[in-house]
């Protein structure tokens, strides 16, 4: 029974190593190449999906949802390793192309290229992960916070005073700041120096928590409502000088 059970599976090394590289070029060294191409496709949309469901889930459940997505996504991963490595010993052979530098070539195609814009691309349109080193957000973000901000959050809901944003430094486009909503369009400028004036049409007045330390809207004045990155929306990690600060993971920062 065990000889028959050995003869009728094998696992196939190159391809385990293969799988390993990226998902479905296991399958593709078994001679399956449309599954792998498949496989390589699942994988990148069960990223891509799962985190652009994630960001509609209420703050305080973020955090799960991009782990949940992980988890998803690692799973599936390991799953194509596995389905490559245990291969069929009268499943289709290799075929013509099973060359190094066509394995070489799909690698660099799929992991460089594809999934590389895919990850490029899930940081700029649906989320992405920041490390404060500031402390002009204390004691509402400390330094040494991570936090997860929502690319996605202004394109379904409007700006609303308190919330916590990642914004384009105007004065040097390189960087992103973090600060909180103090007024919108059309309200008036919080800082007793306005005399009265109000936050202009596509603009918005923003402030840190720690008045005069950093820089804000009462040093550059009002910031355009499009120059606003994310929303930031919850800590996932935080740690400073005296080790992890466990109270702080899953903190939402709702507005």
């Amino acid at each position: 029974m065990k000889g028959t059970e050995l003869s009728t599976k094998l696992v196939r090394r190159p391809a385990l190593i293969l799988g390993m590289t990226m998902p479905g070029l296991g399958q593709m060294y078994n001679g399956e190449l449309l599954k792998g191409l498949c496989f390589f496709s699942i994988y990148q949309m069960l990223a891509l999906i799962g985190l652009g469901l994630a960001v509609l889930l209420p703050d305080r459940l973020l955090l799960i949802g991009v782990g949940a997505t992980l988890v998803v996504v690692i799973a599936f991963y390991l799953r194509t390793i596995r389905e490559a490595a245990v291969h069929r010993s009268d499943a289709t052979e290799p075929k013509s192309y099973n060359r190094w530098y066509f394995y070489l070539a799909a690698w660099l195609v799929g992991m460089v290229g594809i999934n590389g814009a895919m990850i490029g691309h899930i940081r700029a349109s649906t989320i992405e992960a920041f490390k404060i080193v500031g402390t002009s957000m204390e004691p509402a973000v400390l330094r040494g916070d991570r936090i997860l901000a929502d690319k996605t959050a202004f394109s379904r809901l409007a700006p609303r005073v308190g919330d916590v944003v990642v914004f384009i430094n105007p004065d040097d486009r390189s960087k992103v700041f973090i600060r909180k909503i103090a007024a919108l369009p059309g309200q008036r400028l919080p800082d007793p120096a306005g005399n009265g004036a109000t936050v202009p049409h596509g603009m918005v007045y923003l402030l840190g928590e720690r008045s005069g330390v950093g820089t804000d809207s009462a040093t550059f004045g009002c910031i355009p409502l499009r120059d606003l990155v994310g929303r930031a929306r919850q800590i996932y990690w935080s740690s400073g000088p005296d080790g992890i600060r466990w109270e702080r993971i899953g903190l939402p920062l709702g507005g």
